[in-house]
Parts: C-alpha cells; sequence; structure tokens
C-alpha cells in the first residue's frame, strides 16, 4: 500500500490529450511486453517526453481537462508506468482511461485547478489526508474516497480474486437470466439505462451510485485479445486449481473473439495475437470469427448476438455501436475485460447520468446520421458528454434508418459519453425478427424521468457536415468550408491545425463507422459512371463478409471497381493506422471513419477530415472537399 507520492513534474499538457497521443496505435499489437512501449510514448505529439522521463525516477504529468480521451487501449497507461510516472494530476479524464488506471494503479488525481503548477516542482501527494501540496501549498485532491485507496492499493485485482473464488464455491452463485428482467417499482422515474441496470441486480437504480454489474455479452478484437488471455490465466489459474475447478470463462456461449483490426495479419506478433485468440476458442467453446468475417461492431449485430435490454462489453471504445440497438454497451481496457471474462462482472461501475437529444424532423438529401453525429460533437464539444450516456428519442427517430442509428451510436464517445443508447421502435423490432440469438426486452424512458439536460434537434436544420483535423469536434458545414479552413490558418492549436487546401490526395470508405450496406449503396449514387481523380487514391472497405457478399452480388462492388477504387476484404483498414492505405507526409485524406487525431492514420505530418460516405466519395471523385449534393 502506498500513502505518499513524492515526484517532480516533468510534463504538462493540454485539454483533450488523446490515447493515440500517449501511444500510437500501430504499436499495440507488437507485444505483449509493457516495457515494449516505453520507446513511443507520445510519439507522435512530444518526441522529447521519453527523454525527460529519462532524468527522473519519480515523474509527474499535469494536464488539462479529459486526460486520455480516445482509444480504450490500456497500453497508454502501460506505457506512462513504463517511463517512471508515479501520477497524474489534471482537470477530469474520460471513464475508459481513468479505469485503466485504477485497475493498474497509476494514480489518476483529479483538482479543481492547474494553473500554480509548474515544470520541475517538487510534488507530494498525499493519499491519507487527501491532499496534494508543492510549494508550501495545499490543494484538495477530488477523486472519491473509494478510488484514492484503490489507487494507494495498486487496483483491482485482489478484489476480483476473492469474488471469483466465492462463484467457484458457489457462495455467491451469478443471478440467472431469468431473474434479471423483474418487474420493479421504483420510486422515481427512470432513463432507459436506469431500467437496464435495475433489471439485471434485482432492485431499483440511480446515477451516482455504484455497484458490481453482471454483463451479458463480453467480445475482443485481436488488439487485446491476447494480452487478456495471457493475463486470465496468469492471473487466475491458481485460484481455480484452489476449487479444484477447470479455468473457464464465465459463460462460452456469451464471449466471442474477432480478430478485425489488422487482417490480413501485417506482422508475425498480429499472426501469432490470432492463433492464440483461436486456440483459446477452441479449449474454451467459446466462438472465435474467421480473419475477414468483419468488424466486431458489426457483426455481431448481423448475426443476432447483440438484442435489446443486454449488457455488453468490448475491448474496444467503439463498443457504443451496440446501443443502437436499445443495450447498454460501453468498451473497457485490458484488466476490466480480463476480470469480467473470469466472473462475468464488471466491479465499482458508477451508473452515470444521461443527457436526452429529442430528434424532429427529417434529413433532407445528401444528410444521414454521420452528419447529425458530426454536428453534435461540433456543439457539445469532444467532452460534452464526459462520462455521460446520451439517449436518443423522439418523433424524429422512424426517420432515421437503424444503420444510420448505428453509426450515431457508433460516435457518442467522441463527444466523450460512456455509452449511447437509443429508443426502441418498430424499425428494431423487424430487424430483431428470427434473427435475435437470446430473448430480449425493449426499455422506454420513463416520462418525466430526470435528465442531466435535454438538447432538441430540428433534423432537417442539418446539412453535410465535416470535421477539420486533428480533433472530431472541429465541424463545419460543407457550406462553410472557406470560412473554417481561412480561420484555420489562424490557429495556433495542434488540435486545430492550418489547412491551406481543401485538395486531397487519399480517401477511405469503410470502418466500424460507415462501412455498412447502406453506407456503400448511397455512395454508389455519387460515384456510378464517374472515376476516381487521377491524383487520390480510394480505398473502400465493406465492414463484414456479409455486406461484402451482398454489394458484391448486387453489383455495387463493380461500381466501385469500375470507378478506379481500391476494394479490400473486410477489416478495419487504415482507420487506426496499421495497414491497407497508411498515409505519408504531407497527404490529405478524408475519410468515414470516427477519428482525426495527430498520426492517427499514418504519418504526424497528414492531415485527416472525417464526413459521410457520400462527402467522402464525392471528394474522391472531385480531388477535393465539395459539397456532395451537387452530385445528388
Amino acid at each position: 500500500m502506498t500513502n505518499k507520492i513524492i515526484g517532480k513534474i516533468t510534463s504538462i499538457f493540454p485539454k483533450d490529450i488523446n490515447t493515440d497521443d500517449i501511444i500510437p496505435a500501430w504499436t499495440l499489437q507488437e507485444s505483449t511486453d509493457r516495457s515494449y512501449f516505453e520507446k513511443y510514448a507520445f510519439d507522435n505529439y512530444d518526441k522529447d517526453f521519453v527523454f525527460r522521463c529519462k532524468k527522473d525516477e519519480n515523474n509527474i504529468i499535469v494536464a488539462g481537462k479529459n486526460f486520455g480521451c480516445g482509444s480504450s487501449r490500456e497500453q497508454a497507461v502501460y506505457t506512462l508506468q513504463e517511463n517512471n510516472i508515479k501520477a497524474i494530476i489534471a482537470l477530469s479524464y474520460p471513464d475508459i482511461f481513468y479505469r485503466n488506471c485504477l485497475n493498474n494503479g497509476l494514480p489518476a488525481i483529479i483538482v479543481d485547478d492547474i494553473t500554480e503548477y509548474k515544470i520541475k516542482q517538487k510534488i507530494i501527494i498525499d493519499f491519507d489526508n487527501k491532499i496534494v501540496q508543492f510549494d508550501g501549498k495545499k490543494y484538495k485532491i477530488k477523486n472519491p474516497p473509494e478510488d484514492i485507496k484503490s489507487f494507494s492499493l495498486g487496483g483491482k485485482l485482489g478484489k476480483t480474486r476473492s469474488h471469483l473464488g466465492a462463484l467457484l464455491s458457489q457462495k455467491q452463485p451469478r443471478r440467472l437470466e431469468s431473474d434479471w428482467q423483474n418487474s420493479l417499482k421504483p420510486s422515481k422515474n427512470q432513463t432507459i439505462v436506469e431500467k437496464i441496470i435495475s433489471d439485471h441486480v434485482g432492485r431499483p437504480v440511480f446515477p451516482g451510485e455504484k455497484l458490481d454489474l453482471p454483463i451479458d455479452i463480453l467480445f475482443f478484437n485481436e488488439v487485446i485479445g491476447q494480452p487478456a488471455i495471457q493475463d486470465f490465466k496468469n492471473k487466475f489459474s491458481d485460484v481455480f486449481a484452489k476449487y479444484n475447478k477447470r479455468v473457464k470463462v464465465f459463460d462460452p456461449k456469451r464471449i466471442f473473439f474477432i480478430p478485425d483490426h489488422t487482417v490480413p495479419s501485417s506482422s508475425v506478433a498480429v499472426s501469432e495475437g490470432i492463433d492464440l485468440m483461436e486456440k483459446f476458442s477452441r479449449e474454451q467453446g467459446t466462438k472465435c470469427y474467421k480473419e475477414g468475417d468483419g468488424i466486431e461492431h458489426v457483426v455481431l449485430i448481423e448475426d443476432g448476438y447483440i438484442v435489446p435490454g443486454e449488457i455488453v462489453l468490448g475491448t474496444d471504445s467503439h463498443t457504443d455501436t451496440n446501443g443502437a440497438l436499445n443495450t447498454l454497451a460501453f468498451g473497457v481496457g485490458t484488466s476490466d475485460a480480463t476480470y469480467a471474462m473470469s466472473t462475468g462482472f464488471i466491479y465499482d461501475f458508477e451508473i452515470p447520468k444521461t443527457i436526452r437529444f429529442n430528434l424532429k424532423g427529417k434529413f433532407k438529401k445528401g444528410v444521414y446520421g454521420k452528419d447529425l453525429i458530426l454536428y453534435l460533437i461540433g456543439k457539445l464539444g469532444v467532452d460534452g458528454a464526459s462520462k455521460k450516456i446520451i439517449e436518443f428519442g423522439g418523433p424524429g427517430l422512424k426517420n432515421i434508418s437503424l444503420e444510420q442509428r448505428i453509426t450515431i451510436a457508433n460516435m457518442g464517445v467522441e463527444m466523450g459519453a460512456r455509452t449511447a443508447i437509443f429508443e426502441p421502435d418498430e424499425e428494431l423490432e423487424k430487424y430483431l425478427k428470427n434473427k435475435n440469438k437470446f430473448p430480449y426486452k425493449f426499455y422506454y424512458p420513463d416520462k418525466d424521468c430526470l435528465y442531466e439536460k435535454v438538447v432538441d434537434i430540428d433534423l432537417s436544420s442539418l446539412e453535410p457536415c465535416v470535421a477539420f483535423p486533428h480533433k472530431q469536434g472541429n465541424i463545419t458545414f460543407v457550406s462553410q468550408m472557406d470560412l473554417y479552413m481561412k480561420k484555420s490558418q489562424k490557429s495556433k492549436s495542434m488540435d486545430f491545425v492550418p489547412v491551406e487546401s481543401l485538395k486531397i490526395t487519399d480517401a477511405f470508405l469503410g470502418a466500424c463507422t460507415n462501412g455498412r450496406y447502406e453506407d456503400f449503396i448511397e455512395a454508389a449514387k455519387i460515384i456510378k459512371g464517374k472515376k476516381v481523380h487521377r491524383n487520390v487514391n480510394f480505398v473502400v472497405i465493406p465492414a463484414s463478409r456479409k455486406v461484402y457478399n451482398r454489394l458484391m452480388k448486387d453489383g455495387i462492388l463493380q461500381i466501385f471497381a469500375d470507378a478506379g477504387a481500391n476494394i479490400e476484404s473486410s477489416n478495419c483498414g487504415p482507420c487506426f493506422g496499421k495497414h491497407m492505405g497508411v498515409v505519408g507526409r504531407g497527404a490529405q485524406m478524408i475519410s468515414s471513419s470516427n477519428r482525426n487525431y495527430i498520426g492517427r492514420m499514418g504519418s504526424r505530418e497528414a492531415r485527416i477530415f472525417l464526413a459521410s460516405p457520400v462527402t467522402v466519395t464525392a471528394a474522391a471523385v472531385a480531388g477535393e472537399i465539395v459539397d456532395p449534393r451537387k452530385y445528388l
């Protein structure tokens, strides 16, 4: 147990430092050895970081709001610890990164103000008295007391091992599925998520409560699958042995392994990670998809494993995609996923407050779900829904297809939300017919339930949107792009960099955000009978094998092939800068994916724009970002 940390401030960062800034995505699958990540810390953002950390053994980071936003990658925590970072002091953190810090014993200290912190200051973090001291001054630590205790104890592993022992000895059996969906009469009206959790734990719950939450579905991609399997065996095999039990996941029928990020494999390390997932799945009786079957956030929905009312964990921040199906789904890091694999629980889960989006009207021609979510991120900011649930409903919902809802839910995390969730309706019921693998129940919000705030959106007021580099919140309507480009040229921020031209060198249609059948159908309307611009490399990747085969059967892929696009098998592609279209210095790419961080899709010198599939495709034809409506 650690009662006090004494160190020196070696780095001070602004707000919204993301996990891609902390550790580049391309490194993640190359090793399960935590020390491997040390030399790549802040490789795209701060080239001197590693050098500064080598000067001291007890380094402390200070940062603004939202430190660690973005991916669920726990490697972001490892790389800090390997560089002798003993604590982070910041104004706020997104939920996934904060939990990853808790699980690994890296103190992520919350304070009210950072203006008086300076480089080389000696800092004392006193857990017993819950204060930070420097220059003879004392400042209160704002973390909840139980989190401060977890930091001092080094994480939640001990609690998980104890709970697993209780489960194995049958002193504390998991709740039966039939017990999870009870008829409850809470004292106050509830949101959708509050109702789902209440039915799972057997009592009414409300925001702010912390509890150990039973889950229904857990899935892994090949980025996290390998280290999670290794940790599962290393950390829990002795507990199973103690009770003379075989090492076994909590429910083989509800755990899935999905190689999707880097398939076909780009390295020996990636291949060996996929091999391990396949072997482990055979041993455990879980389902492991084949390479090329598709992206995790697509195939489980397609195959009926995601149903309303479930609680779903995935080792990717875009697990919130599944919320389009009236499901509580969110991303977790390696440790939370490993613990859940053993017991079927996520521990010390705090029930979030909910922001409600009431939708009315319908989209005009050329406007889609991607434009709506980009608009909302621009309106609220990348931390505008931090640690909150965003709930979508209202009369306008009937005018948004299920595939468009999936796109909207996918990017909820890009405004800091814990997850997104949609009201159910006839469209969802029609989709689930004869598809669902598990029983389900629709959940609706109560009238007059308590929301953090309510935002009314008139869908007819929107037009195509574009996100400028290097942040998803740099949003402009397509009609205002020239003015926004001029605004960027005056910026001094690394998050909003100068853009000198709207010409592009690369375009990408695909990813878990916009690689579905409907996305390609709409994009095909743009490119049919035309050619990809001679200066543009246009990569298109259907998000699953089923989507690919349907598009091929219907002749849609032929339209893209005739136009000169590069069509690849189903995978995440260039979205996270690993393979199949990594961009170099001087590139300007427009992408239908969900993140445009510095260095996200290749060189840190590249510029990445985000837009809908039709806007991406129109740019691929024109050679520059244009209003797609002139092609429709």
